[in-house]
């Protein structure tokens, strides 16, 4: 079928595929788009049935619908390849220019997304058990089973935990949810580096509950039936607040794409790309670094290029996504009733620092994520700098359905500051992790971080330290820790990460 030969040609394709790779350096990470990229928002694809305006009595009501966007494994500045998101959401939405995953691995940052609590918490250390999985997570406290007894509607499409397949009864639904569409893997393994096209094609979903097989004459790619679920479920509950989560898989490894978006990032491509050469791209000396780092096998530049390239293809499905939900909103008249939230679980690096493409590290690269809200009817744009992360989300779902936030949330609810930049914030956040099964991750020790405004220190289970001035080496090349000129900046967030810790 169509998507097998995406397939067929991403693995033995590989030199056709350089041949479409420009290799020129760029001397940032910042990258611009060409002018001539397709105007966002009005290439919708994806339409419900019935484009029914929302009834008079739910556009008086003052809650708030909210529909939470988010990818797997998205590089930060990724965004600015995705004209939809980055045209309208971030445009005309307030632009977390600090949003971080505090744990930058998929599983355990999707609990902390659901819980609002640090994983030292909420005890999901890793993607599989015994330490993580769905298995570990405790769901019977979530944004959706507090939103819930708000009186409101909620969905989630898409991808759940790791290891979801794991819980029983097979195809289990998620407390807290009314509608539940979510992938099934049939138990193939994806670890960190090579991934699974399990939720790319020829997939398995539970719907509330019922296995259905999405193959023959039902093949549809994943991103897309996602897309398609929300759009109808927008317009079957347009009458009644809800809370819309829309989980895309991509661009996570092995970068699938949908086959309409073949062309772009290609040299004749409307949508064009350079390699990706950020200051700490391939860096060459990392005598600095943790030894971890210094005993790392690079992959091939070529790789990373052509991998690249892929990602930018596979997170097009997710911008037609947004489109359409907007479109959606537009139909029924919910625009100025809805809140959009766009994140990802997790940065992924791409060559920086000597890494692959890969996760779980303390480096800008793997723990900071766009950051994206969008109401303009309710929050004027701007650019925000304040220290945001993945478990203010569920305190922010809890306030804005009215709901009493849970005294062991570790987030902050982002009301206050959507409404007022100026609004007392926190000063920093704990980024962790734990070494995972096997990947890359396995290879990074157990550390704690403390990541502020202007620093960021990472304390290592082998005893390395980290301490980088983010103001003047923004890509982390120079560790100064333990360095008698920086002592007492490093004593003082020692002791911050510390009390973070014990949060």
């Amino acid at each position: 079928m169509k998507y097998i030969t995406i397939f067929f040609s991403i693995v033995t394709g590989i030199f056709l595929l350089a041949a479409c790779v420009s290799v020129e350096a760029n001397p940032t990470a910042s990258m611009e788009l060409p002018a001539a990229t397709p105007a966002p928002y009005l290439t919708t694809i994806f339409k419900a049935e019935s484009e029914a305006m929302a009834s008079q009595t739910r556009l008086d009501d003052p809650r708030p619908n909210v529909i939470f966007i988010f990818t797997d494994d998205q590089p930060y500045h990724t965004t600015q390849y995705m004209p939809t998101v980055r045209d309208v959401l971030m445009k005309g939405g307030i632009n977390f220019e600090n949003g971080f995953s505090t744990t930058p691995l998929c599983c355990p940052s999707r609990a902390s997304i659901l819980s609002g609590e640090y994983v030292h918490n909420n005890e999901v250390y890793t993607n599989t058990w015994p330490l993580g999985g769905a298995r570990k997570f405790d769901d019977t406290s979530t944004y959706a089973v507090w939103i819930k007894d708000a009186g409101y509607q909620t969905a989630y499409f898409g991808k759940y935990l790791n290891d979801y397949d794991a819980l029983e009864p097979y195809g289990y639904v998620g407390q807290g949810w009314d509608e539940w569409g979510v992938f099934l893997g049939k138990n193939l393994h994806a670890d960190d580096d090579i991934g699974a096209s399990q939720y790319y094609v020829d997939f398995s979903v539970s719907e509330n509950g019922n296995v259905v097989e999405y193959n023959g004459e039902k093949s549809i790619f994943g991103a897309d039936l996602i897309t398609q679920k929300a759009v109808d479920y927008i317009s079957t509950k347009r009458n009644e607040p809800f809370m819309l989560t829309m989980a895309y898989y991509n661009p996570h490894s092995p970068y699938f794409w949908a086959e309409r978006h073949d062309p772009q990032f290609r040299r004749t491509g409307e949508l064009q790309a350079e390699a990706y050469r950020s200051p700490n791209f391939m860096e060459e000396d990392v005598s600095d670094k943790p030894q971890f780092l210094q005993d790392l096998n690079p992959i091939a530049v070529e790789k990373i290029d052509i991998s690249y390239k892929q990602i930018l293809r596979s997170l097009l499905s997710v911008d037609d996504g947004v489109a359409s939900v907007l479109n959606a909103l537009d139909k029924t008249g919910l625009s100025e009733k809805t809140i959009i939230f766009f994140i990802t679980d997790n940065g992924l690096t791409v060559g920086d620092h000597r890494f692959g493409l890969t996760k779980n590290c303390a480096y800008e690269a793997c723990a900071r994520i766009p950051f994206i809200v969008y109401s303009p009817a309710m929050f004027p744009a701007r650019t925000d700098v304040h220290i945001v992360a993945n478990i203010d989300l569920a305190p922010t779902f809890a306030e804005l359905g009215g709901v009493a936030i849970p005294e062991n949330v570790n987030g902050m609810s982002l009301l206050p500051l959507l409404k007022d930049p100026n609004a007392d914030w926190r000063d920093a956040v704990l980024i962790e992790h734990w070494p995972t099964e096997d990947g890359v991750g396995s290879k990074i020790p157990e550390f704690y971080a403390v990541r502020t405004a202007d620093w960021k220190y990472v304390e290592y289970s082998t005893g390395e330290k980290e301490l980088y001035d983010l103001i003047n080496d923004p890509y982390e090349l120079e560790n100064l820790a333990n360095k008698p000129q920086q002592a007492e900046i490093q004593q003082q967030l020692k002791l911050r990460l510390d009390e973070l810790k014990k949060e």
